[in-house]
Order: structure tokens, then C-alpha cells, then sequence
């Protein structure tokens, strides 16, 4: 009996978005699937717009920080 394995490759990255409090306490966590950096940076935007308690948002992918964005 012989078995067939699946191999799949990734397309696209998975970054987490933490929208951060200025007491440091993340109040929203985004999941975004994509491999367009512009991309996430404008869903990091539009959190922050859409969450007032959001003072930065911070941009994670692979356990590492890429980048923040904040309300200035």
C-alpha cells in the first residue's frame, strides 16, 4: 500500500495585528492572511480608525515585531 503525500507552500503570510492601549494592554488582535505588505499596513491603518482605544497598532509576523503604527 503506498501513500500519497501533500506537500503545501504557503502564498501568503499570516501577520498579527495587536491594537495597543496606552496602558500596554492589547484590546484587539487582527489575523491577516497576505502577501502585500501595503496590504496590512492599510488594515493596521483602518484599526486604527476604527478602534479608539487604539493608540498603536503593532505588526507581527513569524513572532517577530515588523513594524508599529500610530496615531501621529
Amino acid at each position: 500500500m503506498s501513500q500519497e503525500v501533500l506537500t503545501l507552500e504557503p502564498k501568503e503570510d499570516v501577520f498579527t495585528l495587536l491594537c495597543v492601549r496606552a496602558d500596554g494592554v492589547a484590546s484587539v488582535v487582527d489575523l491577516v492572511a497576505s502577501a502585500d505588505l501595503p496590504a496590512v499596513r492599510r488594515r493596521a491603518t483602518a484599526l486604527l480608525r476604527e478602534h479608539a482605544s487604539c493608540d498603536v497598532v503593532e505588526v507581527w509576523r513569524d513572532g517577530a515585531l515588523i513594524e508599529q503604527l500610530d496615531r501621529a
